[in-house]
């Protein structure tokens, strides 16, 4: 979608908008958009209860299979496995409760077994991109201090690096080929998951709270290096009950032999493809075939052999679903619904794809942030809207609001802001970090997106544009901040400034504006490496350009608006 909305801008569109009735800011009620949906009841139970309620009637059926290696497991032995572990790393790698779990794995059968299972002892888990480098692993480590590290044998010498940096002392476990050698030290995942006994005896005595944190995945939240968000069993539980209501759950079914079956190609280390993906469908009994990497090759061969019916998107595949050649009407023979979430995706991309399916599908989009456990908004079942660029209605117990980003006052429904989320998915804060938690948190309990849009109560929510400076490449979030550090510390670097730009395929890519230091020689190309050796691949600077001034405010700060209207 292209950009519509800047701050620059923001007084002229909200003139434009502006509804004629008078308006009494005392009375915040009338600013507040409710779900059409009731309220949930979260119930007294724990997590992994309400997770396995209904699993006693897919006990046997596949829970999850590999793509590539087409490793399995059924739901009886998944659960056993996550018992075996949870048992493990109480009595023979000596966790406590509350000790940090990190797991940097890619799609695959064993990645439930370890976030879940870790939950089980009583730990906290802290997911980590399996292709970040050792400067992004130092950071995450430095802030959650994991106990035990769960990797592949491809990342292990990232992991020890980064573990090294942060002078973390932690127990490293590897998936591994029980036939093949693991790096020395290394604990072999099968030994402590896929064999040995379950204490279930010492597993029921673990009680955790509502409060109590489960999960720390990583966000830029609005603005500066990833942060740790602390998601709570509460919203665990509470995210299961609002994707179980009916009318946005497009019915999962589980009957006889059938399952559903859901390509997972949304990573699990990141909130969508945790609680959306993950979480909610194995809750209710469906088949996962999860992709440890995404290739096109590799997708449209799960989608032509596995025949799946819900295809969970994030825009890049969107548009690949809508223009790739090799895309076919047959690959569609039993999709339901596709699902787009993570970041805007224009109306015409959906059409490339309805056209191209050739029979009747549902479209849905969504919105939702890490810090709202990645649920806030849907396009509901019996939905008559048209408008495929809007992203649905509250969820159930979901409330929103819009506040003029200028006054911090709340406008009339219909007028653009910044957009405002209040549910009991809204994390606890971010970790071992309170100013940010409040500057991100409002005292009456709503979570500040940092993101501009309006609601349209015949069409519902539409997101327009960013306040907060992250960069969104394939639904992902960059941080300027953490590219600029990098480049800062190139030693022919005086200073620099990054900025996103529109990007056809992934929605916006990383520009840099960089200041040689007097005498020192750099091409653009030198320093687009230089990062890359340091970061993800999705953060790398797509271009550079060399600059003599960077706008800043009188405090130093990059005024990222004047740096888009020179790029423009």
């Amino acid at each position: 979608m292209a950009r519509k909305i800047l701050l620059r801008q923001f007084k002229q569109l909200r003139t434009l908008r502006r509804f004629t009735t008078s308006v009494n800011l005392k009375n915040q009620e009338q600013y507040v958009i409710k779900s059409p949906l009731e309220d949930i009841v979260i119930p007294n139970m724990r997590f992994l209860d309400r997770l396995w309620l209904e699993s006693p009637s897919f006990i046997n059926h596949v829970a999850i299979e590999c793509a590539e290696s087409k490793k399995s497991y059924t739901y009886q032995q998944l659960q056993k496995n996550m018992a075996v572990f949870a048992t493990s790393l109480r009595k023979k790698l000596g966790l406590n409760p509350g000790d940090v779990v990190a797991a940097m794995l890619p799609n695959c059968p064993q990645f439930p077994v370890v976030a879940f299972g870790a939950l089980q002892a009583g730990c906290v888990v802290t997911p980590i991109n399996p292709i970040y480098k050792e400067l992004e692993v130092t950071h995450q480590v430095s802030t959650t201090a994991p106990k035990v590290f769960v990797t592949i044998p491809q990342c292990y010498e990232t992991v020890v690096k980064g573990l090294q940096n942060a002078k973390i002392d932690a127990k490293i476990v590897v998936i591994d080929n029980p036939s093949a050698p693991i790096p020395e030290g290394a604990i072999r995942y099968s030994e402590i998951s896929e064999s040995g006994e379950a204490d279930y005896s010492l597993l029921d005595k673990v009680e955790k709270n509502n409060d109590d944190v489960a999960f720390i995945p990583f966000s830029s939240g609005t603005t500066g290096l990833p942060k740790g968000v602390e998601i709570t069993y509460g919203n665990l539980i509470a995210a299961i009950e609002i994707m179980q209501n009916k009318r946005n759950s497009f019915p999962l079914l589980t009957q006889g032999d059938f399952q559903d079956v859901v390509p997972c190609i949304l990573p699990f280390f990141h909130i969508y493809g945790l609680v959306v993906a993950l979480m909610g469908h194995l809750a209710k009994g469906c088949k996962l075939i999860s992709l440890p990497k995404f290739s096109a090759g590799l997708y449209l061969d799960v989608l032509d052999k596995q025949k799946p019916t819900l295809l969970y998107v994030v825009p890049p595949i969107a548009i690949l679903l809508g223009k790739h050649p090799d895309v076919k009407v047959e690959h569609f023979e039993r999709v339901r619904n596709v699902i787009c979430g993570a970041a805007p995706l224009a109306d015409s991309d959906v059409h490339a794809i309805l056209e191209k399916c050739k029979r009747k599908l549902e479209f849905n989009q969504g919105f939702g942030a890490t810090e709202t456990t990645s649920l806030a908004t849907t396009t509901l079942m019996d939905s008559t809207i048209l408008d495929y660029s809007a992203c649905g209605v509250p969820m159930a117990s979901v409330l929103l609001k819009f506040v003029d980003p200028l006054t911090g006052n709340p406008v009339p429904i219909g007028e653009p802001g910044e957009l405002y989320v209040k549910s009991p998915t809204i994390m606890k804060g971010y970790h071992k970090n309170e100013k940010a938690t409040k500057e991100t948190l409002t005292e009456d309990g709503y979570f500040k997106t940092g993101d501009l849009g309006y609601y349209k109560p015949e069409a519902g929510l539409y997101i327009t544009d960013r306040i907060k400076e992250l960069i969104k490449v394939k639904g992902m979030q960059v941080a300027p901040a953490e590219l600029e550090s990098i480049l800062r510390s190139h030693p022919a670097v005086q200073d620099a400034a990054v900025i996103g730009i529109p990007h056809e395929i992934y929605g916006e890519v990383p520009k840099a504006f960089v200041i040689r230091k007097n005498g020192k020689e750099t091409s653009a190309e030198e320093l687009q490496s230089f990062v890359a050796d340091r970061v993800a691949v999705f953060k790398k600077i797509e271009e550079v350009a060399f600059v003599n001034d960077i706008p800043k405010t009188t405090t130093g700060k990059i005024l990222r608006k004047d740096l888009k209207k020179m790029y423009a």
